[in-house]
């Protein structure tokens, strides 16, 4: 009984280990998949309107932060973003324009309510407000990119 007991243990460590290396493997490969994402987006960018539809919130269903949403010719996608910016504010995010999905919210970079976006975005030089190259360089920067 003790020698079953003894192999018991043993597969129940193995088994604990297995389970730790699976989840690691799984932080990373989230990970290195968010970044492709991000990378995607900054190599195709195109440009749009987001809507700010929260205040911060500590958690929702979406995870923590400010909630938005976008639209890319005629697709309204809802994100969440880490940064903390007023509800009913429009700010300019760059999306992925084969990945629409794909974004990095500009958040230092706030609309007025009278623009109006193409349905298909903008390209870099026709924002409708001065993006320049330092400003893009500062985002990437802080994700890393």
């Amino acid at each position: 009984m003790k020698h079953i007991i003894k192999i018991i243990k043993s597969k129940g460590k193995i088994l604990s280990v297995v389970l730790a290396l699976a989840t690691l493997v799984l932080i990373i490969v989230t990970l290195v998949l968010s970044r492709h994402d991000l990378r995607s987006a900054k190599k195709n960018a195109k440009y749009t309107i987001a809507y700010i539809t929260s205040d911060w919130h500590q958690k929702n269903n979406n995870g923590v932060g400010t909630d938005f949403t976008y639209e890319v010719n005629g697709q309204q996608i809802g994100k969440t973003c880490a940064n903390n910016l007023k509800k009913g504010t429009r700010h300019i995010v760059l999306y992925d324009s084969i990945s629409p999905k794909n974004y990095i919210m500009l958040y230092n970079h706030q609309l007025s309510s009278t623009v109006k976006a193409p349905r298909n975005g903008w390209e870099f030089s026709n924002l409708p407000i001065k993006v320049d190259s330092a400003d893009l360089k500062f985002y990437f920067e802080k994700l890393n990119l």
